[in-house]
């Protein structure tokens, strides 16, 4: 269902796959969940709900001066074997996630289908989050 490295726009990022008992229906069960877990772990939880704001993600989750940009999406196809081709982008979300990995920014892509959520981003993004979040 998922590939352990995705190449986006030349940029290698990694995905961790996490899975539940319970199946994620739509993308804001992944908002739940999120929420769930960072403020747990003592993170403002702040969920973007403009639409179409050029691009700019769908929650952002702030500490001090650590802060994490995540775009949220649920997968209809089968597998994601490509991020640009096989899930569904909005005008301009594209354009800032590459921006964001190219400038290294603490930015992920958290991608849902069936029972499963994958985290996705440059491999010390994903090493900040999980030992931010504990997940």
């Amino acid at each position: 269902m998922f590939e352990k490295n995705y190449n986006f726009f030349g940029v290698e990022l990694d995905c961790q796959v996490l899975t539940f008992s319970s199946t994620f229906h739509k993308e804001s069960d992944a908002y739940a969940y999120l929420k769930k877990i960072s403020t747990a772990a003592g993170y403002k939880y702040t969920r973007i709900e403009t639409v179409n704001q050029i691009g700019f993600p769908d929650i952002i989750l702030l500490k001090g001066e650590r802060y994490f940009l995540i775009e949220a999406k649920r997968l209809d196809k089968k597998n994601l074997t490509s991020l640009e081709d096989d899930l569904k982008w909005q005008f301009g979300q594209i354009a800032f996630a590459v921006r964001s990995v190219t400038l290294e920014l603490s930015y992920a892509l958290v991608v849902c289908k069936d029972n499963k959520l994958a985290i996705i981003g440059q491999e010390q993004t994903l090493c900040r989050l999980k030992n931010s979040l504990h997940y």
